[in-house]
């Protein structure tokens, strides 16, 4: 189902999507995916202007597709999708701080940058929090290959310490100014 209405290019990438994900076609995903990084000038017309950082564009049972604008200088908090996700960075750059679990804790692994155009490709066991450091917004689209809106999953403060039930709001509430 669209939450929003988005132009015919973008429905066409999420109808591609959604029929790759049906025939369990990882690899064609990422290609996809990968195409419409890299020459994304078509999806950007596609987009409606939003007035938000994170939109819902669209969601069954198996996908949910998010447009999402990480703000600059920001650290969100860790979490878990509980489900493989792939963000389709076409602006700026987006920084994973990649976690391990130990006990009721995490511990940050490592941190890794990617410069549009980006594909970044989680599975479901990954634990990461999201950032960047530049100026300026990134911009990108992210792919959850399940029914995220209704998946169990943690979120933990940006200590990797205090893990709880992800809330959307709580998360937004969490993110801190980076250091």
């Amino acid at each position: 189902m669209y939450h929003q209405k988005v132009g015919e290019s973008l429905k066409q990438l999420i109808d591609e999507v959604c029929e790759l994900q049906v025939c369990g076609n990882f690899d064609g995903i990422l290609s996809l995916l990968n195409n419409m990084a890299a020459n994304h000038n078509e999806i950007i017309m596609a987009l409606p202007d939003f007035d938000s950082e994170e939109v819902l564009l669209y969601s069954d049972n198996n996908l949910a597709v998010y447009y999402i604008s990480t703000p600059p200088k920001m650290l969100y908090p860790p979490h878990e999708h509980g489900m493989i996700a792939i963000s389709a960075l076409f602006k700026g750059t987006e920084t994973h701080v990649f976690y391990d679990r130990n006990g009721d804790r995490l511990v940050e692994r490592s941190r890794v940058t990617f410069k549009a155009p980006a594909v970044v490709n989680l599975d479901i066991n990954t634990v990461h929090a999201i950032c960047t450091y530049d100026n300026v917004p990134n911009s990108g689209i992210h792919f959850y290959l399940g029914d995220l809106e209704n998946q169990e999953r943690s979120m933990w403060d940006v200590s990797g310490e205090n893990q709880r039930q992800y809330v959307h709001q709580d998360y937004l509430n969490s993110a801190r100014p980076l250091n």
